[in-house]
């Protein structure tokens, strides 16, 4: 650790060092903030699965800015950094949450590249010493596992500061380690989870404020003479600042030196704004988006401008894929074209209903009494199987009834699934067929009239 803490002042005052000799301008200060961090594994012990989670951890230090012209410059950090992850272990004792932390001395050395005064991009290497480590259970118990893991790692990072010349910046950046964290050679331990894998690295998202302390750009601090009176143009826009309304900020002689204003704040300037008062996108020269079918969905979102519609499909219309004028959220038949009183599915008509009730009268049973088919059933019910497989949209309703309803309710069930097994292994869709035996619970008469098979077709 004292080694690790030596090399890392070594390398902040070769930096600092470097920055001196080439600009008076190095700043610096403190940053605070948090990771997101996670741990990716690729080789753990059969037999345990790891359901690996995020994890927060403290991120704190201080930075240097060493800038080498107007756009770029180096910054690095020396950071306190927590990482690692929480995950789960399911085994045949149940399920355990566990969380490996891992406490670094971080140096990310970042080669800042500054995008006008809003925003600057970083990106470089970045060394991680490590400090600590333990790992705790479900009951919050901590063990230090130090000597499972290597003590230096080696990661890329890359990110955004926003605000990067002002007194506090915002940087959000994103850290992957190169390096296997795993030190295998250290002895196993069965309770700890670190020792069941063997090869992780270091991956997470690093927010922290940036807070400068001393440094900074230089201020450019006019000259005059008594001699010759020098007439200031601070914000460099043409218009001298004795007669400029905004002296500090870029505008135009229009407006008398300050900018073209915008009132209703949409990102249009009045010159260009045709609707000044209100806001709208640029694409409408300032004006709302319209809504041209007035259906309260505007064009822009709207695949149906000109024909009033609903927002769940996108503007459009109701859609009536079979057209029969039942659209397809009240139609059971969306994909056929039918009658309203039918719920928009075609009506069986009667020829053919009296055909299958024939074709039902020619189902038996071999032996009498039982749920196995005969024969002799085979020709009515291969013909009701062609007819289902001819039209996929059509289904059958198979019901069988005998003359006790107590007794031999479960018989009919045994033999309307016996025909809708036959129907099915004949080509027929499970789903185009449904089978309920009532035993005796829906008479039409008495004694073994009462004993029959009823098909009936519908959409």
């Amino acid at each position: 650790m004292k080694r690790n803490t030596i090399l890392l002042l070594n390398i902040f005052v070769g930096i600092a060092a470097t920055g001196f000799s080439q600009t008076n301008r190095i700043s610096g200060g403190i940053v605070a903030g948090a990771n997101y961090s996670y741990l990716n594994t690729s080789d753990e012990i059969t037999g345990i699965n790891y359901d690996w989670k995020w994890k927060f951890g403290p991120a704190a230090g201080i930075y240097l800015n060493v800038p080498f012209g107007n756009t770029v410059s180096l910054q690095p950090n020396l950071l306190y950094s927590q990482m690692g992850a929480r995950y789960y272990t399911t085994d045949n004792t149940g399920t355990l949450k566990w969380t490996q932390t891992l406490g670094y001395l971080s140096v990310p050395i970042a080669l800042k590249i500054n995008a006008g005064n809003s925003v600057a991009f970083l990106v470089g290497p970045q060394v991680d010493f490590l400090v600590g480590a333990n790992v705790k259970d479900a009951n919050d118990n901590k063990t230090n596992n130090e000597d499972d893991f290597h003590q230096v790692d080696i990661a890329g990072t890359g990110g955004i500061q926003i605000m990067p010349n002002a007194p506090v910046s915002l940087t959000v950046r994103y850290m992957h380690g190169f390096k296997n964290l795993m030190n295998n050679t250290a002895p196993a331990n069965a309770n700890e989870v670190s020792s069941n894998v063997t090869n992780a690295h270091n991956s997470g998202v690093q927010a922290t404020l940036n807070f400068r302390l001393f440094g900074g750009k230089e201020k450019t601090v006019a000259v005059t003479t008594p001699e010759v009176p020098v007439l200031l143009d601070t914000d460099g826009d043409g218009i001298n600042d004795n007669v400029d309304n905004c002296p500090n900020t870029s505008g135009v002689a229009k407006w008398n030196g300050c900018p073209v204003p915008d009132t209703d704040n949409d990102g249009v300037n009045e010159d260009e704004d045709k609707c000044p008062t209100v806001a709208g996108p640029a694409k409408y020269n300032g004006c709302p988006v319209p809504d041209s079918d007035n259906d309260g969905i505007n064009d822009d979102n709207d695949k149906c401008p000109s024909l009033p519609g609903v927002e769940r499909y996108q503007g459009c219309p109701i859609p009536d894929s079979d057209n029969d004028g039942i659209n397809d959220e009240e139609d059971n038949c969306p994909n056929l074209a039918g009658a309203a009183d039918n719920h928009g599915c075609p009506a069986i008509d009667a020829s053919t209903q009296s055909k299958v009730n024939m074709m039902a009268k020619g189902i038996s049973w071999a032996p009498a009494g039982s749920y196995k088919l005969a024969a002799t059933s085979n020709k009515a019910l291969d013909q009701v199987a062609n007819m289902l497989k001819a039209d996929s949209s059509l289904k059958a309703t198979i019901s069988v009834h005998t003359t006790s309803a107590d007794k031999d309710k479960s018989l009919s069930q045994s033999r309307v699934d016996a025909i809708k097994a036959y129907l099915v292994s004949h080509g027929v869709k499970e789903s185009q067929v449904e089978a309920t035996g009532y035993g005796g619970e829906q008479p039409i008469g008495t004694g073994a009239k009462n004993q029959r098979a009823e098909i009936k077709l519908h959409y």
